[in-house]
């Protein structure tokens, strides 16, 4: 029998236990890092001043990733198993590995159901595919959790990406249901300016300019980061300006200017303030500011818009269409083709070249050409240049130099269509269809003002009466008169029988009238 040495019995029972404490110890330190490093990456993007992941974050998270792999592997059925699934599943959605972070989430439900984990591993999880525009997933998971989860620390978040879920598919009713929740539940003054400022956003875009200027100037009051304070000056004034209340916008900027020369971005706001100076009459006050702006930040977007608008009030306010090719020219010829400034520049300037040999062919011989030249100098002004207001003037001329040409129904009929769909103007639309029923009857361009106010206005009327009898029984009395030589329009859809098809060259191409 060995010899047994004085206390030999009480090591071998100490030695297990040293080791259980030394490969404990060994196992926290590693979750410990973990949890360092996780929290560590969170405040290196927080001080970024963009959404992207920071370099700095991505590293940190990478090294959250490395410690939590070596504690599901070494001690996959330690108590903190399901933190370092949870927080293995949360760097890989922040350093922008969403596929993986949305797989090792999933991993985490069906291991851990009871982890406390479980709800923050769905809000990443429905983040993640937001992130991946997989919107009805996100959406099915932020609404889930609403009603799951009514006490959840993190309500802000499911309220506010749903928000911004919403507003990217472009139903900016509901963002902004999302936006007003996220306001009350938010932990501190930027999760409530940014709230503020998307809620802005979503009237904004709704065409509720007055509630959004207002809610801007909510977002302003809260937003203490620089850059962000600096986007809701922006889009307030541009919610000012859209409500045509340019004086009020003009002192508004002004105010905050400071603002914007802190961040380096005097010239965006200048740009704002020029326009304004614009609008107020005053064109040659703006561009005396747009021309120092294009010396003082040459090379820049600045730069280059300010040139851009230069050519636009030349030919806008001030008439001076040769001035404005001019202006034009130069910014064409300094950038590169593909500036999108200089691309509009091209666009205009091509087309006041048009105008002004339109303008010189209807000096031409016959009444016919006179005429064509005239309706397709109107068609420039419209849909080339915007000029709705010089466009329906030149549809006007159309109609009442050109009387007997194919030319005065196309431009009847493109008033019709400006007057419905662009200006939203029901009685003027009423009105205009009957007048071009009556003076145009037994054409088909009768049949097409009638099929377009049946489409526009959705009623059930004496016009529509009329259209349906003109379906059943095409009046054709007076097509000779204004029959146009060498052209045979194809059939509209919604007009089937031949004899009554209108004319597919006055009607606006049906992706854009979808537009």
């Amino acid at each position: 029998m060995p010899q047994v040495r004085p206390g030999s019995s009480r090591l071998r029972i100490l030695v297990p236990i040293l080791l259980l404490a030394a490969s404990g110890c060994a196992y926290y330190n590693t979750f410990y890092l973990a949890r360092r490093y996780y929290k560590d990456a969170q405040k290196e993007q927080d001080r970024s001043v963009s959404d992207e992941t920071s370099v700095g974050a991505k590293t940190k998270y990478d090294q959250v990733v490395r410690q939590c792999t070596k504690v599901l592997a070494e001690y996959p059925k330690s108590k903190w198993a399901d933190d370092a699934t949870y927080l293995m599943g949360a760097s890989l959605y922040g350093k922008g590995d969403y596929n993986q972070s949305i797989r090792r989430l999933d991993e985490l439900e069906a291991k851990f159901p009871k982890s406390p984990f479980v709800p923050e591993a769905r809000l990443v999880k429905g983040l993640a595919h937001y992130r991946r525009k997989d919107y009805d997933t996100a959406d099915s998971i932020f609404q889930a959790m609403d009603t799951a989860y009514p006490k959840f620390s993190r309500r802000w978040e499911v309220y506010y990406y749903e928000g911004e879920s919403q507003f990217a598919q472009k139903d900016y009713s509901a963002a902004l249901g999302w936006y007003r929740r996220a306001i009350p539940v938010a932990s501190g003054r930027r999760q409530k300016a940014d709230a503020l400022h998307r809620a802005g956003d979503a009237l904004f875009e709704s065409d509720r300019m007055d509630s959004a200027q207002l809610v801007y100037g909510q977002a302003l009051k809260e937003e203490e980061r620089p850059k962000q304070r600096v986007d809701v000056i922006l889009r307030r004034a541009e919610a000012l300006r859209a409500l045509k209340r340019y004086s009020e916008a003009l002192t508004f900027l002004n105010t905050w200017r400071s603002n914007a020369i802190a961040e380096n971005r005097d010239g965006d706001l200048l740009l704002r303030v020029y326009e304004l100076e614009a609008l107020l009459g005053r064109p040659n006050d703006a561009l005396k500011g747009y021309q120092d702006l294009v010396e003082r930040n040459s090379g820049t977007n600045v730069a280059y818009e300010s040139q851009f608008q230069i050519g636009y009030l030349y030919e806008t306010a001030l008439g001076d269409l040769d001035r404005a090719g001019r202006e034009y020219d130069k910014l064409r010829t300094s950038v590169g083709s593909n500036n999108v400034f200089a691309q509009q520049a091209s666009r205009r300037a091509q087309s006041l070249a048009t105008v002004k040999q339109f303008e010189q062919a209807l000096a031409a011989d016959t009444t016919g050409a006179r005429a064509r030249t005239a309706f397709r100098l109107a068609e420039v002004l419209y849909f080339e240049l915007g000029k709705t207001d010089s466009a329906i003037t030149q549809y006007r001329q159309v109609e009442a130099l050109y009387p007997k040409s194919v030319y005065a129904p196309k431009s009847a009929y493109a008033r019709l269509w400006i007057t419905s769909f662009e200006r939203k103007d029901t009685l003027a639309a009423m009105q205009l269809t009957d007048s071009i029923a009556q003076r145009y009857h037994g054409t088909r361009y009768a049949e097409s003002a009638l099929y377009l106010w049946k489409q526009w206005s959705g009623r059930n009327d004496t016009r529509t009466v009329l259209l349906d009898s003109l379906m059943a029984h095409p009046d054709t009395s007076g097509a000779a008169a204004y029959a146009e030589e060498g052209e045979a329009p194809p059939p509209v859809a919604g007009l089937t029988p031949a004899t009554s098809t209108p004319d597919s060259t006055y009607q606006v191409n049906p992706e854009i009238q979808r537009q």
